[in-house]
């Protein structure tokens, strides 16, 4: 007989391969200990989605000064999450830029705050459940647009904000008020007279 017969050729001492296969089993085991633990503590924290939405508006004084037409811009947070305005911009009639706010701005400014309440309110942040809004009043005061005249008729506003939620559970709307104007231009804001709703569209 020249050698074993075939059926012994692959044949392997039985307690080199229980050692073998006791330690793929422990190799495996770590393996799985580390993925538990790396899912466990969460891995890195996600990356804040962005949202951009275009609306219409309108800031203008009008019937004898007595009245101004501006427009409020709200945005409702359900995200369950902060929501943070990075940018607004302003485009008048014309197409030019009559004002551009927030840290995505060239150059980055802090956006107006809303002084309809005392101490007036940083806008920048939304917090969840929270429902801020920002008027063009609260940036042009109770006067004409900067720029030609008629820039303020017909207007369009930017809105840029960023959230690590659901970006389609920040609502994003605008509202048309005319309200009193005391005193004539750069007076105060009086009691509203009427109120209507401006189409906001997100950018796909």
């Amino acid at each position: 007989m020249t050698g074993p017969p075939e059926y012994f050729q692959n044949w392997r001492p039985v307690a080199a391969e229980t050692s073998r296969g006791q330690r793929m089993k422990a190799v495996l085991a770590v393996l799985t200990a580390s993925l538990i633990v790396a899912a466990s503590a969460g891995g890195p924290a996600e990356a804040a989605r962005s949202g951009k939405v275009l609306c219409g508006g309108v800031h203008t004084p009008r019937a004898g000064n007595t009245e101004i037409a501006d427009t409020a811009i709200s945005v409702r947070n359900a995200t369950g999450t902060d929501v943070r305005i990075t940018r607004f911009t302003f485009r008048d009639f014309f197409g030019n830029v009559a004002g551009d706010f927030g840290e995505g701005a060239d150059p980055a400014t802090n956006l107006p705050t809303n002084r309809d309440f005392s101490p007036p309110v940083d806008v920048t942040t939304v917090p969840p459940g929270a429902s801020y809004y920002l008027a063009t009043s609260h940036i042009f005061g109770t006067t004409f647009l900067p720029g030609p005249a008629g820039a303020g008729n017909n207007i369009s506003i930017t809105v840029e904000f960023a959230t690590e939620g659901d970006v389609d559970l920040a609502f994003v709307g605008g509202s048309l008020r005319v309200v009193e104007l005391l005193g004539g231009l750069g007076g105060v804001r009086g009691p509203e007279h009427s109120r209507s709703s401006i189409a906001c569209h997100p950018f796909k």
